[in-house]
């Protein structure tokens, strides 16, 4: 009954033990979900097909599970009711006690009762566990089935309002066999669209809205899986098409050992989360006893439970595993982690060789010395970390890299991405939205020691291994780099390599000839000798690192096929004379040493040259996760107390904080923020807000400890950022001397502080090269040269090509330049480098707000994008004038469907706070959550219509809202909450709030798990007499009879509300008959009503008829019910009777062609009378 997809007609009679969120029972067989029990005529359903053999959650003495059917033995139970025998259990159920493993519900006695929870808590059974869903969270002794109710783990885009399993539903990821919104007729279920009073956010397609994330459609339609003619040790059913259930089945046991200790790495994060019910189900099979359970799933071991579980499956044997295995296979579509290992398994089939451990090789006793040399070279490069300390009198700090070096988080994985904006701040948005998700249960995280001969291989090959490691700028990708050499050099990595090749590429690009890999080893090492030779027999022992891909001078194209044909690019000899590109080709490709492995490091801008190779792993580092930014200030600030009150500062500040997933970001925070919170006499409303305010004060800190190593401080600026300016332009962060010369720059003490220097090597001499310690820095330089120069009038032009270019590169700079035309950005620069440019000033002035009016009113994708980044540089500049001048005129703001990110939720903020003009703020599917949604907050009151729907915003998210709603000053009017997980918990304080508010006359709150509970606590703000709502829509909570009371004292004692939308839900002609009563009180105002597919018969058409005939009803939706020819006399009393009557629904229900033309003909009685049949 998942609201996410449009739910299938059915029956009053449904299977509750074996329920498909999406697929139901019409005339008691699976529609949507048919599993084999289902499908066979002679194998039905116990529960609707042999009332003499019911499930004990319905009437029928034998006690069978509905899950335990199986086309080709069937239970003897189910062929004859009075021939029953215990042992002739099915197959998938071999408990002679009949136990329904998904959950046993004792008191649904009758078969047309549903159980929309799926759960009845007096009739549970400590080993009714759920087999389709495992939660952590979930008790034993509650047994609860988590696929409708786990609430820990929840799809941050769809949340089901009925079901919510967090493994196995996406509300962008429909029952293939489910009706699709977009099949049903357009008029049938858009309470929008028809809402003449709610006209101010544009008409919603609920079919269009929903989209796909990838979620595999057949994991909704295939229901409870099962195994055809065979048994496992638990008891638990396979799906009888699974090739990797056939392969298993296949493994010998000594197979299944290596398969496990194989992938226990990845196992043992893939299962953590459901330790408890495996655990439960190992207990039931007899493998575990009561106390080894309890050790395994005590609270005490969170986070160690499954490296428990796993251990002792291992002690006790090979059965232990089997049913291990057999117990995976079950839960795969629910564990996301376990579906991507067997998904290998059945791709790559059984390899001995691959899953047994290698032996390390014995190095010869003749190359032992030149591998202790190596050793010891390698360790001395990398065993400190140097760190530029540019705001004290020491330029550089020497730590030990073991001492300073922080973890970062890795995924096994590269999410796909085009990188169209600037690519830190891609990488940014994407990594928040990342953090906020449960990495445990989506992500695999890879350690640096898993790179090579591990399951986390995507692929397998025999001639080697290589991996890619991709990251942002800034990231820790080097200094990674620098931990693994620094690792295998003093012993705790990578045994099996006897030798290690740590090689830059932008060392790499000193190589001006052809060389081949000999020559280019010996440039580096050269105390190799004559001994490579030797090294070139046993290539599996060497491992080749390739640092920074994306700073290579030449492209290497894995796609271009000339390499492979041409003479002149190919190369298979380490003597072969060649470029270094074909070089790193070649050994990437296993064409060149084949066997060997190689590690390639690079941003993401590059990956795309990497589709074609062959890599076995590709991770992606995304940086800080979660308290490591913490950690990482911690270890920054000696004094606690300033860790402590920097990190609070850069906490608040939304901005500020998404930098910090980014070590180099978290580094340039360290040193700007410091001064601000060690010199008492600072203020603290001096602490930079913005971006620009930020880099404003780390390069006037700079300059403040080194501007006397200068004489023209301004000078000097304006002429490197004239050099950064160029860099930016052609994607430039190296430069040389001859970049400095041009750019009538001579190297000075103040650059060495500025810029890093890197000592390259060279054939004869020592050479130094130059790069600004990160990308951001060269923007900042680059737009800070604008306001130095002393001829400004190319300003605009200037602006003007850089805004054209649409690949990203100058979004920073021109963010940078609207942020140095405020003051607050200006004056610390201005004390040092004498006053900026007025008419540079003023020129950035009128193009931010020229940028900001010329995107209003655009609403495509793109025009709703590019107003988002001008806005952008509206906030960088804080400027209320500006911001009155350039917003004022935009009563309404709309961003709907584009993806919005805490730090773009700020900037509407900030905007909104600033102009003071807008009244409508559309939201509708931005993904903004909760943690967007507080970004929002302290203007949220002052509009007046908020189009949310969408969002995720979840229970949190109510007291957010319902906050804004407290306010006395609150202006909204309509509010728009559809398909946010909001459930009964947050009802409470949307009904307070809903008591106290003055302004509020349309609440949208379609699609969201409110259920009867949540209802009836509506129902009391609805009976207030102050309450002023007009619209309410409550389509697709799961509500049902139980509700119908409150609604109908609300209806009786509500003298407003005249719109009230009830559709998608389960009331029934009994809770129709209760709300009848309601309907037929005089002070009742509702003129539209809507109560498409709630399960109605002729029962319920009676009720209403009488119930609304003379009423002031305009409109009536009474579409995907049950109604028959039978209830045709009192449709057309009601029609006729009903004079106000303007539309009436009743298509995709029970007619005959008679009656539809019957009821098609009475749009004659009246002029505007329309019957949609």
């Amino acid at each position: 009954e998942g609201s996410n997809s449009n739910r299938p007609l059915s029956q009053p009679t449904q299977d509750t033990d074996a329920q498909d969120t999406d697929a139901q029972h019409t005339d008691a067989q699976h529609t949507d979900a048919q599993d084999n029990d289902a499908q066979n005529p002679d194998a039905q359903d116990t529960d609707t097909q042999d009332t003499d053999a019911q499930d004990t959650n319905t009437q029928g003495p034998v006690t069978q599970d509905t899950d335990t059917q199986d086309t080709d033995a069937q239970d003897t139970d189910t062929q004859d009711p009075d021939a029953q025998d215990t042992d002739a259990q099915d197959t998938d159920a071999q408990d002679t006690d009949a136990q329904d493993t998904d959950a046993q519900d004792t008191d649904a006695q009758d078969t047309g009762a549903q159980d929309t929870d799926a759960q009845d808590t007096g009739a549970q059974d400590t080993g009714a566990l759920d087999t389709d869903a495992l939660d952590t969270d979930a008790q034993v002794t509650d047994a609860q089935d988590t696929d409708v109710q786990d609430t820990d783990a929840q799809y941050t885009d769809a949340q089901d309002p009925i079901t919510q399993d967090a493994d196995a539903q996406d509300a962008d990821a429909q029952d293939a066999d489910a009706q699709d919104t977009d099949s049903q007729e357009t008029d049938a279920q858009d309470s929008v669209t028809e809402d003449s009073n709610y006209s101010e956010f544009p008409p919603i397609d609920w079919g269009k809205s929903i989209i796909n994330l990838g979620t595999d459609v057949n994991v909704m339609a295939e229901g409870p899986n099962r195994r055809e003619n065979s048994t496992s040790s638990t008891g638990i059913g396979t799906d009888p098409n699974s090739t990797v259930t056939e392969f298993l089945t296949q493994y010998d046991d000594c197979q299944l050992f290596l398969l496990t200790n194989f992938f226990r790495v990845r196992l043992e994060q893939a299962i953590e989360e459901v330790v408890n019910g495996i655990s439960l189900l190992l207990t039931n099979a007899e493998h575990f006893s009561g106390k080894e359970h309890g050790k395994v799933t005590a609270p005490e071991e969170k986070g160690n439970r499954s490296k428990l579980l796993l251990n002792l499956v291992m002690e006790k044997g090979s059965r232990a595993r089997r049913t291990m295995w057999e117990i995976f296979v079950e839960k795969r579509q629910s564990v996301p982690k376990l579906d991507k290992i067997l998904k290998e398994i059945q791709e790559s089939g059984f390899d001995s060789e691959m899953y047994m451990k290698r032996d390390v090789s014995e190095i010869p006793s003749h190359l032992k010395d030149v591998q202790q040399k190596h050793k010891e070279t390698l360790r001395a490069q990398t065993e400190k970390l140097t760190v530029n300390t540019i705001l004290i009198k020491e330029k550089v700090k020497i730590f030990q890299l073991v001492d300073r070096y922080a973890e970062l988080t890795i995924i096994s994985t590269v999410r796909d991405r085009t990188l169209v904006e600037h690519e830190l701040l891609a990488r940014g948005r994407d990594h928040e939205e990342w953090r906020k998700k449960d990495l445990r249960n989506e992500l695999e995280k890879i350690r640096t020691d898993q790179l090579f001969q591990s399951s986390f291989s995507q692929t397998k090959s025999k001639s080697g291994n290589s991996a890619a490691v991709s990251g942002v700028p800034g990231i820790g990708k080097t200094t990674m780099v620098q931990k693994i050499v620094y690792d295998w050099a003093t012993g705790k990595i990578y045994p099996h390599f006897q030798f290690v090749f740590n090689l830059k590429f932008r060392d790499l690009n000193k190589v001006n000839c052809r060389i081949n890999l000999r020559n280019l080893i010996l440039f580096f090492y050269p105390y190799f000798g004559n001994v490579l030779g030797e090294l070139w027999k046993n290539p599996e022992g060497l491992l080749f690192i390739f640092d920074g891909l994306d700073e290579f001078k030449d492209r290497i194209d894995f796609a271009d096929n000339r390499r492979n044909t041409e003479p002149q690019s190919m190369c298979t000899d380490p003597e072969w004379w060649c470029e270094v590109s074909d070089i790193v080709y070649s050994l990437i490709q296993h064409k060149l040493l084949p066997g060997c492995s190689v590690l390639v490091t690079s941003r993401p801008t590059e990956l795309h040259l990497l589709e074609k190779a062959e890599i076995n792993i590709r991770a992606e580092i995304l940086g800080f996760v979660g308290d490591e930014r913490k950690e990482y200030f911690n270890k920054f600030f000696e004094d606690q107390t300033v860790a402590a009150a920097v990190f609070k500062h850069v906490e608040e500040n939304e901005i500020l904080y998404t930098m910090c997933y980014n070590p180099s970001y978290c580094w340039i925070l360290g040193l700007s923020l410091g001064p601000f919170f060690t010199q008492r006499d600072r203020k603290q409303q001096q602490v930079p807000k913005t971006i620009t305010q930020l880099y404003s004060y780390y390069i006037y800190n700079i300059l403040k400890n080194h501007g006397r190593e200068i004489e023209n401080p301004r000078d000097v600026l304006l002429k490197l950022g004239e050099m950064a300016f160029t860099g930016v332009s052609e994607k430039k962060i190296v430069f040389g001397d001859g970049d400095l010369i041009k750019s009538n720059l001579q190297p000075s003490q103040f650059l060495s502080g500025f810029l890093m220097e890197l000592l390259e090597r060279d054939d004869s001499a020592q050479s130094v090269v130059y790069t600004f310690p990160h990308l951001t820095i060269q923007e900042f330089a680059a737009a800070l040269a604008q306001f130095l120069t002393p001829h400004p009038g190319g300003i605009r032009k200037l602006l003007s090509e850089a805004y054209s270019k649409k690949d990203g590169r100058f979004e920073i700079f021109l963010r940078f330049v609207a942020g140095l035309s405020s003051p607050q950005s200006a004056q610390p620069l201005e004390k040092l480098l004498g006053r900026f440019d007025h008419e540079t000033t003023c020129w950035v002035i009128d193009w931010v707000k020229e940028k900001v009016e010329g995107q209003t009113g655009n609403t495509n994708e793109v025009g709703k994008r590019n107003l988002l980044i001008a806005l952008h540089y509206l906030f960088e500049s804080q400027n209320k004038t500006l911001a009155q001048k350039a917003v004022g005129s935009m009563e309404t703001l709309t961003f709907q469907e584009l993806r919005l990110t805490p730090i773009d939720c700020e900037v509407l903020s900030q905007t909104i706070e600033l102009c003071e003009t807008t009244k409508y703020l559309h939201l509708h599917k931005c993904y903004i959550q909760c943690e967007g949604l507080q970004r929002l907050g302290p203007i949220l009151h002052k509009c007046e219509g908020l189009r949310l729907s969408y969002n995720n915003l979840g229970d949190a998210g109510m007291e957010v809202l319902s906050a804004a709603l407290w306010k006395p000053d609150c202006k909204i009017q309509k509010l728009d909450l559809s398909e946010n997980a909001l459930t009964a918990s947050c009802a409470k304080d949307l009904a307070a709030a809903l008591s106290a508010n003055r302004s509020l006359t349309a609440l949208e709150l379609s699609r969201n798990n409110l259920g009867d509970s949540g209802v009836k606590l509506l129902s009391v703000a609805l009976r207030n007499p102050d309450c002023k709502i007009h619209r309410l829509c409550l389509s697709d909570n799961t509500l049902t009879d139980s509700c119908a009371q409150d609604l109908s004292s609300a209806l009786s004692a509500n003298w407003t509300l005249k719109d009230l939308d009830l559709g998608w839900n389960k009331l029934g002609d009994s809770g129709v008959k209760v709300l009848s009563e309601a309907l037929r009180n005089p002070e009742c105002k509702i003129r539209k009503l809507e109560l498409y597919e709630n399960d109605l018969s002729d029962s319920g058409a009676k009720d209403l008829a009488s119930a609304l005939r003379t009423k002031r009803l305009v409109h009536l939706n009474l579409q995907e019910n049950s109604f028959t020819d039978q209830s045709i006399p009192a449709l057309r009393d009601l029609i006729m009777t009903c004079w106000t009557m303007e539309l009436i629904k009743l298509g995709n229900n029970q007619f005959s062609p008679d009656g539809k033309n019957q009821l098609t003909s009475l749009q004659g009685l009246r002029r505007r009378l329309r019957v949609m049949v």
